[in-house]
């Protein structure tokens, strides 16, 4: 998998589901400006605003941030044996102002000479293309990107009509104690943005930090089947998606784990899917372009279990 587009919180679930992308961590045209401190809410629908704020704040911290992708796909019969296995772990850094992903290992194990030098042309022709572009095609690039940031922002909104909120409770989640709500479709919800037409076939739970509003944990439920591709994949009702950060360098909440499990049709045939990426080994960069001289991995705080 590679990383091209940022996405928020929802459109993660939307990645997992269509085996896309996480969120792309572009360097920010202007640093973000300092979070301010809100005061307490019991409104759902606020609370949720407020989660989404926070993950478009941590997106423009984010661009910062290297880190290492390891996702695992099962394949299962009919008799839920495991019928195809397939791992990999990439290292994902930024070069010219873009994520690259370069896989270090297959099946948990280093790669072969052959498959490293593979992975290493890959990389070298993606500097060549940015390093080669003319200023129009610089241009171009980046008009899309923004184009792509003002659709996701379009698609927060999207979201927060979508659903209609309710608190159900709170819970202490990995050392946070977090407000659960609950976001129920809207019948009446109109989509304006593409694929803004699925949310009503997810039920959404939220895990949200009552000390600062990030999202511990998400997860979502098909309410209906949804298709993708002209119907080469089909996600099915009561597929269970999971979505869980954590807090690193005690300022950003991070990924930390997308897990899918679902029956899928695959080019008309019927599979049964068990899909997982965990993130880890966040390291900070000091620019668009290369991490620190000796930088080490950035540990949780002792406020922040991992």
């Amino acid at each position: 998998m590679s990383c091209k587009r940022r996405t928020s919180l929802l459109i993660i679930l939307l990645v997992a589901i269509f085996s896309a992308t996480l969120r792309a961590q572009e360097p920010p045209i202007a640093a973000p400006t300092v979070r301010q401190e809100l005061p307490p809410t019991n409104d759902a629908k606020e609370i949720v605003r407020r989660a989404l704020d926070v993950d478009q704040f941590d997106f423009q911290l984010a661009r910062n941030y290297t880190y290492e992708q390891r996702d695992e796909l099962k394949m299962l019969d009919k008799g839920g044996n495991v019928r195809k296995r397939e791992i990999n772990t990439y290292d994902v850094t930024i070069l010219y102002d873009e994520p690259c992903p370069r896989r270090i290992r297959k099946d948990d194990k280093p790669l072969t000479t052959k498959e490293e030098r593979k992975e290493a042309e890959k990389v070298d022709k993606f500097v060549a293309e940015r390093k080669n572009e003319t200023a129009k095609e610089h241009e171009r690039r980046l008009a899309k990107r923004e184009k792509e940031r003002q659709e996701d922002r379009a698609f927060v909104r999207d979201i927060i009509n979508a659903y209609d909120f309710r608190t159900v409770g709170d819970e202490r989640v990995d050392g946070y104690d977090a407000y659960v709500v609950d976001g129920i479709p809207r019948k009446d919800f109109r989509p304006t943005q593409p694929h803004a037409d699925i949310l009503p076939k997810l039920l959404v739970k939220f895990w949200i930090s009552k000390k600062d509003y990030g999202c511990v944990k998400l997860e979502a439920e098909t309410l209906d089947t949804i298709s993708w591709g002209f119907f080469l994949l089909r996600i099915h009702k009561g597929t269970l998606i999971q979505f869980e950060q954590t807090r690193v360098n005690d300022e950003i909440w991070l990924p930390r784990r997308i897990s899918l499990n679902a029956t899928a049709r695959v080019a008309f045939f019927a599979n049964a899917i068990d899909w997982e990426s965990t993130f880890s080994h966040y390291k900070k960069f000091s620019s668009g372009t290369r991490i620190l001289p000796g930088a080490a991995e950035v540990q949780p705080t002792a406020e922040s279990p991992r």
